[in-house]
């Protein structure tokens, strides 16, 4: 065997090493990327369905009004076209929380904002691989915009509405599919296919029995704007020391902001 030949081998062998362990880290990264992202996040399904939640650190409540919060509108939200994001706030609205993709729980929703209670990278709710072979993309978080809770803090939680609301299990937001924690599915996911119009869920007129009524009809009636806007309910969770007064849940379930007659919209 010439010189030639030899180095030419040597080569040929450094090159198969660097492929093979090319193989493995990469191969390692889309094993850990898999395993370590839920299912609902790894292949997201659509979803179009909204809860009002007030979060209140230390006695301050977080508005979600402002502009760090807000979310460029896409067209497709008001479709049946997977979005980008799987939550978002919009429109300069406080306390309405959008949700895009089935299965979101919790946990994630406060990850998204800040509040990294689930584990995992802070900066990525996970791993989407539904976007063709070999191709895998972070499902980035929207920043890290909650405020800081103080040390000693506990969290409490209530669901409900002015009338009647009940304190759940902390652990079981976080890891709960949103619907199934709020004991309400969303319109689009109730299995009965009949008893609903997805562009009932998506449009102004769909409140309405026969789509004739208008907006001021629609805006008056609470149990049409909730249908309308597929809404699942109302979260108020309290970040401080000891737990709320009964007057103070009753308080924050008497500021829910009015429902808009728009989904798109508000």
């Amino acid at each position: 065997m010439t010189t030639l030949q030899k180095t030419f081998k040597r080569l040929a062998i450094i090159i198969a090493v660097i492929v093979a362990a090319a193989t493995v880290v990469v191969g390692s990264f889309y094993a850990y990327a898999y395993a370590s992202t839920p299912a609902h996040l790894r292949a997201p399904q659509f979803e179009h369905y909204h809860f009002r939640t007030q979060i209140i650190v230390d006695g301050t409540p977080v508005d979600f009004s402002r502009e760090e919060f807000q979310e460029g509108y896409e067209a497709g939200s008001c479709s049946a076209t997977l979005t980008s994001t799987p939550i978002h706030f919009h429109d300069n609205q406080d306390q309405l929380v959008h949700i895009h993709w089935r299965g979101m729980t919790g946990g994630e929703f406060l990850k998204n904002y800040g509040w990294n209670l689930i584990g995992g990278n802070d900066n990525s709710l996970g791993w989407q691989f539904d976007q063709g072979f070999m191709s895998v993309n972070s499902i980035a978080t929207f920043g890290n915009l909650l405020p800081k809770a103080p040390d000693g803090t506990s969290y409490f939680i209530y669901i409900g509405d002015e009338e009647q609301h009940v304190l759940k299990d902390w652990n079981d937001f976080l890891t709960q599919d949103l619907e199934d924690f709020m004991g309400k599915k969303s319109l689009l996911n109730t299995g009965d296919a009949t008893s609903f119009n997805l562009l009932d869920i998506l449009t102004p007129r769909a409140s309405a029995d026969n789509g004739s009524h208008s907006s001021a009809t629609i805006s008056g009636d609470d149990q049409k704007l909730e249908k309308l806007n597929n809404l699942i309910g109302n979260i108020v969770i309290f970040a401080q020391k000891d737990a709320p007064t009964p007057e103070q849940v009753t308080a924050r379930f008497n500021n829910l902001v009015p429902l808009k007659d728009s989904v798109c919209g508000g």
